[in-house]
């Protein structure tokens, strides 16, 4: 293996990881807000299970998605 073939894995890990940070904190920091302006006295509304388990559906979709980008092969140029 040459540092090519490792350079481009780092630097998708690294925007993968960065993009996974910055939606994690806006997600944080919108669900807080939220929990603010509604909630009764600072203390946010209890997460229920439901609603759980669609964000979880939610997000192992997207990372099949993401996942499916990867193994896409390239179209035959005519």
């Amino acid at each position: 293996m040459n540092s090519n073939d490792n350079n481009w894995k780092t630097v998708t890990y690294l925007t993968g990881a960065t993009l996974g940070l910055v939606v994690g904190l806006a997600a944080a920091h919108f669900y807080t807000r939220a929990a603010e302006e509604n909630g009764e006295a600072g203390v946010p509304a209890r997460i229920e299970t439901g609603d759980a388990f669609k964000i979880g559906l939610a997000a192992v979709a997207l990372v099949r998605q993401i996942s499916a980008l990867g193994a896409k092969k390239p179209e035959d140029s005519r």
